[in-house]
């Protein structure tokens, strides 16, 4: 891919949201719409501006909750996965347990771990983990059971050990699906922390929400949900980025 069609790529969508803004602007305006209940771009916007140190700050401590929460996830999740996939008897024992786990409404176990762990960090990485574990497993399930059973006779020609094989041939053939699982769980992780944090905590993004909330500073409000955003952007390309570097064979047009 050249550097003209990549650069194309990244302009469109950014002009679309461009775009969308302007007329976003317009309307308010037009419309005398008041700013606590829609305001215009460029108010929040300037609110970003007005607050950037207040909201980089508390967006750094959502980021590493959000991290923390999605590694917390995902490194079991995989290895469930591969669990499930290559034992039957972790399929029938483990995988009735996981999908009632999952069925669980799990924000709704915020205020009950607010009781059980106070405002600590450790209730939002853990719910964090439960919501973000699930994606990761299923599709590190798909994974490992769509490897080409040919490739285990040729590590069994070859005398491969167990690691070996994990390291050579399951793991770089079920890439594509984990990191797909991987791209599904990070943007859910930031919308999970955010939720959290503004049910059960004294600081993060959530918290400046909640803070806006009570003194009706819808403008703040939009400023914080755009800094969540941009993360939760730089987080999905940062996946993204790790992936084209783990799997460099599967090429552009091989990702959804």
């Amino acid at each position: 891919m050249t550097a003209t069609s990549n650069l194309r790529k990244a302009a469109e969508p950014a002009l679309w949201l461009i775009g969308l803004l302007v007329v976003w602007e317009l309307v308010v305006r037009l419309t005398g719409t008041p700013k606590y209940i829609l305001p215009a771009p460029s108010i929040f916007l300037w609110t970003m501006i007005e607050n950037a140190p207040q909201l980089a700050y508390q967006g750094a401590l959502t980021t590493r909750l959000i991290l923390y929460g999605f590694f917390a996830g995902a490194v079991p999740g995989v290895a469930l996965g591969y669990l499930i996939a290559r034992f039957r008897i972790c399929q029938q024992l483990l995988y009735p347990i996981v999908v009632f786990i999952q069925g669980l409404p799990k924000i709704t176990l915020a205020p009950l771990m607010l009781v059980w762990f106070g405002f600590a960090d450790f209730p939002k990485i853990l719910l964090t983990a439960l919501i973000t574990f699930f994606p990761v497993m299923v599709d590190s399930v798909a994974g490992f059971r769509s490897i080409d059973p040919r490739k285990y006779y040729l590590a069994k020609c070859t005398g491969a050990s167990w690691l070996q094989t994990f390291f050579k041939i399951e793991l770089p053939s079920a890439a594509p699906n984990i990191f797909s699982g991987l791209r599904i769980s990070i943007v859910v992780a930031v919308t999970v922390v955010i939720v959290v944090e503004w049910l059960n905590s004294k600081n993060g993004l959530g918290y400046l929400v909640l803070r806006a909330m009570d003194s009706k500073d819808t403008p703040m409000i939009f400023a914080t949900l755009v800094v969540g955003s941009l993360i939760g952007v730089a987080l999905s390309w940062a996946v993204s980025a790790v992936e084209r570097w783990a799997v460099p064979q599967r090429g552009p047009q091989g990702r959804h």
